[in-house]
This record gives structure tokens, C-alpha cells and sequence, in this order.
């Protein structure tokens, strides 16, 4: 497979025609070629540093949506640790250690739709108090948002918000019934208008298509995200993709390529699942087209050694 004479002519990304053709490709040279442009796509438009973060789960279970890869609904009988919005010091405290670990911007998830005014209060203050106690970037993840509260975030201090769409539109209400796609655009136009740098990702491996991958990414691409987090299910005991059969590592490979073809100015970010759905096969994803890494633990799960993600990131050549 011929992409042009010229790979500057893809820096913008390739047609949903071509990333079609790459992602249904079983040609092992195809795939190998693909991999390659991705990864000097990545070093022309990100160079070698890795973009590392850090997560907090600050407030964990609780949630009252049904979607059915998370361990956080209470609609499913999960064995997850339920708890409220986190003290502030112990949430700096994860800010400071994930400094040290190498992350150079941290994140504060809760869960749920979406924060209460007094939560919402709260949160504030804590972005506060991380920013000036841990001299980290901040990032939040927290639910659906309109634009008051973005432009509250973004006074506040906040650089980046993450509302990750999951999966395709086509696919979406296959995975959740108890709100829309079309809620999910809402939050990241207000994101966007709001001034703020917008993080959306997906899941890899909950029984979408190849299609339904290309269609999230080109559906993503409009909103410009600064980052694009690639999550690998992670089957959970109780959740209605607990037997979801996992995918072969090298079509996880192959589809980063394709969205670092798609996707070329943005960072791509390899968060939860990929141990369990990568394994050794991690440092090919970095030569594949992902430049970042969530460092630490994940929200329900451990995640790696460091010194194995750091020795990870330096045989793919990367500083971090």
C-alpha cells in the first residue's frame, strides 16, 4: 500500500477512504508500513519526548449510568471501592507523586454524570491547591459540563479536560442506553468554547467494528484534540463485557497506526487495559504512533512498575 512519494502531503491526516483501506488490511508488509509512517509522523510532529500523566480516582463508584465496560456503575455488581470526592491533601499528595514519577500533568476523575454545585465548589478549590502546592498542569475529567462550568474551569486554572466519546456514534448506544452520543458532542463543544485544550479518547475491544474505530477517530478529529487517549477494554467481573473475548495485540498495533495517520498534530496516549491487552507488545504501540503514556495507576486498577514503562520508553527511543 502506496501512501504518496511525499509524506509531508499526510501531515494533516489521510481521507476515511485510505484509513479505511489501512485498517482492513491484512498484508503483514502493508502493516509494517504503516507502523513505520506512523512513527515518523509522530517524531516530525512530537519529536521524541513522551508525554507522561498521572491520574487520581477522586471520587470512585456512585455512577448512575449504565455504560458496559465501567466497574463504576451502580448498575452492575461490581466489587469496586465506593467513596466521595477525596480530601484535598490527599489528592495533592497524588499530584506530588505523580510529579516524581515523571508525569508532567495530572488529572482529577470522578465519577458520575456529573459534579453536584457543592462538589463542583470543591473541585475548584482543589485545582487551586494542586496547582500552587504541586506545581503540576491540572487536567479534569468529570462528567458531562456546560459552559459556565468550563469557563469556571478555565479561571480556575484548569489546562485541559478530558471527555473521552468511547466509540463510533453507530456503536454508542450498543455500550449505553442512559444518555446519547449527541450529549457526549455537547460537553466537548463547550470544552472547546470555553478556551480550554480538549482530551477525547476511545476503547479499543468492547465488540465495535473496524469501522466503527475509523468512524470515532474522524468523528474526534473535528474538535482538534490536543490529546487522544487509546484505552484497551479491560474486562471487569459484573459488567455486561465481562466474557468480551480480547483483541489480538498486533490489530491493536495496527489500529494506532491508523490513528496516528488520522490524527497526526495530536497526542496519542496508551491509558487503561494495555497491560492486560498488549503485554509485551506495549513498546510496538510506541513505535506505532503513541507518544504518551498513563503513568501509575489507572481508576479501579494498578497499572505498571514504573521501571517497566520507563525501560518501555527508552527502547522506542523515547526521553521522558
Amino acid at each position: 500500500m502506496k501512501f504518496c512519494d511525499d509524506e509531508t502531503m499526510i501531515d494533516d491526516g489521510i481521507s476515511y477512504e485510505r484509513a479505511m483501506a489501512c485498517i482492513q488490511s491484512e498484508d503483514e508488509k502493508e502493516i509494517q508500513e504503516m507502523m513505520a509512517i506512523a512513527g515518523r509522523l509522530t517524531r516530525r510532529h512530537h519529536g521524541n519526548r513522551a508525554d507522561l500523566c498521572g491520574i487520581v480516582n477522586a471520587k470512585s463508584g456512585l455512577c448512575p449510568e449504565d455504560c458496559a465496560f465501567c466497574a463504576q456503575s451502580v448498575k452492575f455488581p461490581t466489587q469496586v471501592r465506593r467513596y466521595p470526592l477525596l480530601d484535598p491533601e490527599m489528592i495533592v499528595a497524588k499530584a506530588r507523586e505523580a510529579k516524581k514519577r515523571g508525569a508532567c500533568e495530572f488529572c482529577i476523575v470522578t465519577s458520575g454524570r456529573s459534579l453536584t454545585d457543592e462538589e463542583f465548589k470543591q473541585l475548584l478549590e482543589i485545582v487551586a491547591a494542586v496547582r500552587k502546592r504541586a506545581v503540576i498542569q491540572v487536567d479534569v475529567s468529570i462528567g458531562f459540563l456546560d459552559y459556565p462550568r468550563a469557563r469556571q474551569l478555565k479561571e480556575a486554572g484548569v489546562t485541559r479536560v478530558n471527555h473521552n466519546v468511547q466509540t463510533s456514534s453507530g456503536f454508542y448506544s450498543r455500550i449505553v442506553r442512559t444518555h446519547t452520543y449527541g450529549e457526549r458532542i455537547k460537553t466537548l463543544t463547550a470544552i472547546r468554547e470555553a478556551g480550554l485544550e480538549i482530551c477525547c479518547g476511545v476503547i479499543l475491544g468492547m465488540g465495535e467494528s473496524r469501522e466503527d474505530r475509523v468512524q470515532a477517530a474522524f468523528e474526534i478529529k473535528p474538535f482538534e484534540p490536543v490529546c487522544v487517549p487509546i484505552n484497551l477494554l479491560d474486562p471487569r467481573s459484573g459488567t455486561p463485557l465481562a466474557s468480551q473475548v480480547l483483541m489480538e495485540p498486533m490489530e491493536i498495533v495496527k489500529t494506532i497506526a491508523v490513528f496516528r495517520l488520522i490524527l497526526p498534530r495530536s497526542i496519542l496516549k496508551l491509558a487503561g487495559g494495555r497491560q492486560v491487552q498488549l503485554n509485551r507488545f506495549q513498546g510496538l504501540a510506541l513505535e506505532a504512533g503513541i507518544n504518551g503514556l498513563i503513568v501509575g495507576e489507572y481508576l479501579t486498577t494498578e497499572g505498571n512498575p514504573l521501571s517497566e514503562d520507563f525501560e518501555i520508553l527508552r527502547k522506542a527511543g523515547f526521553d521522558y
